[in-house]
């Protein structure tokens, strides 16, 4: 149900088997061939990403330094530039913290998991991700688009993305970065590591600042509005050693608080997040690679809303509608076992196992004062079983069969409404098998196929189940009676490798799947909308990635994806059928210019299209369809001194992001930033 990542920025990478890159990688025509990548998260063990059906992409640590987007929490943003990959419109360093979510392969919000270091970044009570929690020294990203229940489970329906820190070594290094922008922006950063043979530690803080700005339009905009403040703090640590030299114990921690206001007095949210994790790694004298993992987080997210009167649309003064308190424990484990049967044969089985114990406690106000209290709360556990054959029969085929089966639990449910009566809903247990059939083929040793077929599913969340809210005079309602998701989907992949030296790689991936009662929004009158089971929904897609290293300094990226999700039936509401699903825009365009050398002076220039989406399943609140273009120079002083601009929405391009209700909410304004960081 957790732990583990398609999509490109890279499809490969330069330099080492860990495609961990450097200078000289690049230092003219007579570089390297590039070597093959290893990737992880696409079997859950270290595979050739070259031997993987669907070519997971893999963004490095160079990957990340060429854009505008170094920062651990601009993680989402980043990913904007992967074709496939939509998290939501607004970046999370101006979003509600409830509405950062994340879309693969046009299956909407909240079907994939997000990983750092093996740990859910999901919100175990809500779904959301916590992008602030992520820290600076991400080393790469590995991106894997499709159905990841196989091996993952509920959270994993429409794939992986996995965020794997820098590891703790032997040496001494720090890093000091600050930054200092429009917008009243501001980011202190500092990385430190150290250790001896046996024992490493790794110590990051970062503090972040945001004056932000009115994300009401202007022809909607009142005397009320005022700018949406962000600021958060995040610490994290990381203690290695051997136990002996077959086995590794790591021991990790974060800690997260942040503020933010909501573009009025009234509107503000807190949260603190703490979490912890223990792990150990070995390897048996015949070669066998087993690993256990445990995890656990504390969190408690505080949320004002207001009404604003006299109506949303004329915003000339607010009160305080309601303080809505969510408390949540969420605590997990894995055990993973991969041994090799015999040459090119491998076989990994496993399990994990996840629960979750959350509340929304709400204090509600009118206009003359408190009127009461609302309380849900409720539990869920979940244990799943997996196994998986990676087989290669033959020198150019590979053949991956995979299960698992998932049991999961909500219960102990308690709804306490403003006059006191409580309602129990009643207990709920799922079980789902989600087989997985992938295969690919090396046709040349520059042309690879591959295709899978694979089934998934989705288990309704503590807050899609118990927790409701309100925002502008919008009421959003929970729904006890859920049902799981259920998808079935397949895709196919062609990747090829052209030119000398692999200087042009081109990936093309069709896909279709189908999803049995997906989670949607549903009108229930003019101000509110229910979580229901929507009958059937559908996805046809195309990705298409480009990477063309035109010269040793002059790199091209361009990618393409299309995403046509539709809702194909719905009987309580057939005026809603061959509606779009909420939140995927059907084509998203993706290009990038880098030119320079990393080490002296680099400028890369990244534009991105995203076509209309909407916000609603009825399709009458059109959003996005817009270009936005980005920018990031940099360049090294010395040995140990950088300098960077960089720049987001370089023309300053109004568009819309999200609505709610009938309130529309602006994306990002033109932003730019400089820094310095010293290196040691």
């Amino acid at each position: 149900m957790w732990l583990a990542a398609s999509a490109l920025v890279r499809p490969y990478a330069w330099g080492n088997e860990t495609g961990l890159e450097g200078p000289s990688d690049l230092a003219g025509d007579d570089a390297p061939v590039r070597t093959e990548e290893i990737v992880v998260s696409a079997t859950r063990t270290k595979e050739l990403v070259t031997t993987v059906p669907g070519s997971p992409t893999i963004l490095t640590r160079a990957d990340i330094e060429e854009t505008p987007y170094r920062g651990g929490h601009q993680v989402d943003d980043l990913l904007r530039y992967v074709p496939g990959v939509q998290p939501s419109t607004l970046s999370s360093r101006y979003n509600h913290p409830t509405a950062q979510a994340i879309s693969l392969r046009g299956l909407g919000s909240r079907r994939a998991l997000v990983l750092l270091d093996g740990i859910p970044l999901n919100d175990g009570f809500g779904g959301w991700i916590n992008w602030g929690m992520v820290p600076d020294n991400v080393q790469r990203i590995e991106v894997v688009q499709g159905g990841g229940s196989n091996l993952y489970g509920t959270w994993a329906m429409g794939g992986v993305i996995h965020l794997l820190s820098e590891p703790v070594r032997t040496g001494k290094a720090a890093t000091v970065t600050g930054q200092a922008g429009n917008l009243d922006t501001y980011t202190t950063s500092v990385l430190v590591r150290g250790g001896a043979d046996r024992v490493g530690l790794s110590l990051g803080y970062r503090w972040y600042h945001s004056n932000g700005f009115i994300t009401v339009p202007k022809d909607q905009r009142g005397p009320i509005d005022d700018n949406d403040d962000s600021r958060h703090q995040h610490f994290a640590g990381s203690l290695a050693f051997s136990l002996n030299p077959r086995t590794e114990m790591t021991i990790s921690g974060n800690f997260f608080r942040e503020d933010r206001s909501f573009g009025t007095p009234l509107r503000l949210a807190t949260r603190t997040i703490g979490t912890a994790a223990l792990g150990l790694t070995g390897e048996t004298p015949h070669g066998d690679q087993w690993e256990t993992k445990a995890f656990a987080q504390w969190q408690t997210f505080r949320n004002k809303t207001s009404v604003v009167t006299p109506s949303a649309t004329v915003r000339l003064s607010e009160f305080r509608d309601q303080i809505q308190t969510i408390p949540s424990n969420d605590f997990g484990g894995l055990a993973q076992w991969t041994t090799q049967l015999r040459p090119g044969h491998r076989l990994v089985i496993g399990t994990d196992a996840r629960a979750i114990i959350g509340q929304s406690e709400d204090e509600l106000f009118s206009m003359t004062g408190p009127m009461g209290r609302r309380l849900a709360r409720g539990k869920q556990v979940g244990w799943g079983v997996f196994g998986e054959w990676i087989a290669t029969p033959v020198d150019r085929l590979t053949v991956i069969p995979s299960f698992r089966t998932d049991w999961w639990k909500n219960f102990d449910g308690r709804l306490e409404s403003e006059d006191a009566t409580i309602t129990r809903p009643p207990d709920n247990v799922e079980t789902a098998l989600n087989p997985k059939l992938a295969t690919q083929y090396r046709l040349t040793d520059g042309l690879r196929a591959g295709a899978s077929v694979y089934r998934a599913f989705r288990a309704p969340t503590l807050n899609e189940l118990y927790r409701g809210f309100g925002f502008a005079g919008f009421s959003f309602l929970p729904n006890p009676r859920l049902s799981p998701e259920r998808l079935w989907g397949v895709d196919t992949t062609i990747e090829a490798s052209l030119l000398p030296k692999q200087r042009l790689t081109i990936r093309t991936t069709a896909h279709y799947e189908e999803v049995k009662d997906q989670i949607l929004f549903v009108p229930q009158g003019p101000v509110s909308v229910m979580r229901d089971n929507v009958g059937r929904t559908r996805t046809i897609g195309v990705d298409l990635d480009l990477l063309f290293r035109v010269h040793h300094q002059v790199t091209v990226k361009v990618g393409y994806a299309y995403a046509d999700s539709t809702i194909r039936s719905f009987s309580p509401d057939p005026t809603i059928e061959g509606n779009r699903i909420p939140n995927v825009s059907r084509h998203q365009v993706i290009a990038g210019l880098v030119f320079g050398h990393p080490e002296q002076i680099q400028l890369t220039v990244l534009g991105r299209y995203l076509s209309r989406q909407f916000a609603d399943v009825q399709n009458d609140q059109p959003v996005a369809d817009f270009v936005a273009l980005d920018a990031s120079l940099r360049t090294h002083i010395g040995e140990h001194l950088q300098l960077f601009l960089d720049a987001e929405n370089l023309t300053d391009r109004d568009y819309i992001a999200t609505q709610t209700g009938p309130i529309k909410t602006l994306g990002v304004p033109r932003l730019v930033v400089g820094g310095i960081r010293l290196d040691y």
